[in-house]
C-alpha cells in the first residue's frame, strides 16, 4: 500500500502508550548488526563482539567459515574469546569443552548430557562481519542492483552518542530537511510501509543553492531517492538522479546507549563519489550535531507521521 506524506500526516494518530523497544538501550531487537571488520577476524581466529548489553563471540572454524556463539562458556562461565579453533569447534582454554557451530557441547562433560549455549548466524558480506540477533534470520542483508555493483566505498565505523533507532529513523524524519537540508519536495514523498520490516519513502526534491553545489552542478537541480528503512539496525538508499548509486547505513547499538555507525557506497564508477559524497554530507551528515547533543523521547505529532511509523516497525520487531 502506497500513501502520500500528507495522507501520512492525516491518518496519524498520537501513541499514548509509552515504547518499550524503540530506542531503548536496555533492549536489542533482532536484526542484522555489523561487528567487526572481517579482516580482523584471520585463519581460526576469535573475537569477542558486543551488541548492546549482550556478549559474544565469532570466530572462523578451520574450513574458514565464520561463526558466532555466546561469550560464556556453558560448563563455569570461562571466557570463550579465549578459546582455541579445533575440529569439533571452539575449546574453552578452563576444562576443554568443545562448542559446535549450532552451540551444542560437542567434547566435554557436557557432551554426555547435550548441554547448549547460544549460537547465531553470521555472514561476512562487504568486508564486515555480521551477527544475526536472534535464533533464525526473518530477511537476508539487502544487495545493491548490478549496475552499482562495480565499485564500494566502505567508510570507517563512526560512534553517534544517541541510539541507532534515532539515527536511522532520521531519513523518514520528513519534516526537518528543508530547514536543516535546505531542499524542497517536487512532490509530495510517497511512503510504502512493507511490514513487518520495512517501511519506504521515495522522495523527489530540489536543491536549495550553495557554494558547495554550485561547484558540483547540484544548486537547483532534482533529485530522486528512495530511502527504505530495514528492521531496526539498517537503513537502505537508492538514489536515482542526479548521480545514481546507492548507500547502506547499519548501526549497531553499545551498552552504554550510543551506537556505532558504519556507512557502504555502492557505485557505478568512482567518478560518481564526485556528487555521491556531497549529497550524502547534505542530505544526512548535516544532522549529526543534532544527534550528538538529543536527549530523544518520541513525542510524535502529525508531521512526524512517517518518522513514527518506523518506530511502530521497531517496536513490533522481536526482542533477542
Amino acid at each position: 500500500m502506497t500513501l502520500t506524506f500528507r495522507a501520512a500526516q492525516r491518518t496519524h494518530e498520537r501513541s499514548i502508550a509509552p515504547f518499550r523497544r524503540f530506542a531503548n538501550p536496555e533492549v536489542v531487537c533482532e536484526g542484522w548488526y555489523a561487528v567487526a571488520p572481517a579482516s580482523a577476524i584471520g585463519a581460526a581466529g576469535v573475537k569477542r563482539v558486543r551488541i548492546g548489553n549482550r556478549d559474544l563471540v565469532v570466530y572462523r572454524d578451520r574450513s574458514g567459515t565464520l561463526r558466532g556463539i555466546d561469550r560464556t562458556c556453558g560448563h563455569l562461565g570461562a571466557d570463550l574469546s579465549r578459546g582455541t579453533v579445533v575440529d569439533k569447534g571452539l575449546q574453552c582454554e578452563f576444562h576443554n569443552w568443545c562448542w559446535g557451530a549450532d552451540g551444542s557441547c560437542t567434547s566435554g562433560g557436557g557432551a554426555a548430557i547435550g548441554v547448549r549455549i547460544g549460537a547465531y548466524q553470521v555472514r561476512e558480506r562487504w568486508g564486515v562481519v555480521w551477527v544475526w540477533a536472534g535464533t533464525k534470520p526473518a530477511y537476508e542483508l539487502p544487495e545493491p542492483e548490478v549496475e552499482n555493483r562495480a565499485h564500494l566505498l566502505r567508510l570507517p565505523p563512526q560512534r553517534l552518542t544517541c541510539h541507532g533507532h534515532v539515527v536511522l529513523g532520521n531519513g523518514l524524519d520528513l519534516s526537518h530537511v528543508m530547514p536543516v537540508h535546505g531542499f524542497q519536495f517536487e512532490e509530495d514523498p510517497a511512503i510504502e510501509p512493507e511490514p513487518p520490516h520495512r517501511i519506504s519513502v521515495n522522495i523527489h526534491a530540489r536543491f536549495h543553492a550553495t557554494l558547495m553545489r554550485r561547484v558540483l552542478g547540484l544548486a537547483g537541480r532534482p533529485a530522486r531517492w528512495r530511502f527504505t528503512n530495514i528492521g531496526p539496525s539498517l537503513a537502505w538508499v537508492r538514489v536515482f538522479s542526479p548521480t545514481p548509486f546507492e548507500l547502506l547505513w547499519a548501526a549497531r547499538p553499545l551498552a552504554d546507549g550510543t551506537c556505532e555507525t558504519r556507512t557502504f557506497f555502492f557505485l557505478p564508477r568512482w567518478s560518481a563519489l564526485v556528487r555521491a559524497v556531497p549529497m550524502m554530507i547534505a542530505t544526512t551528515w548535516a544532522d549529526r550535531p543534532v544527534l550528538e547533543n538529543i536527549n530523544f523521547h518520541p513525542g510524535f505529532v502529525a508531521s512526524d507521521a512517517v518518522f513514527a511509523r518506523y518506530a511502530e516497525l521497531v517496536e513490533a520487531t522481536p526482542e533477542w
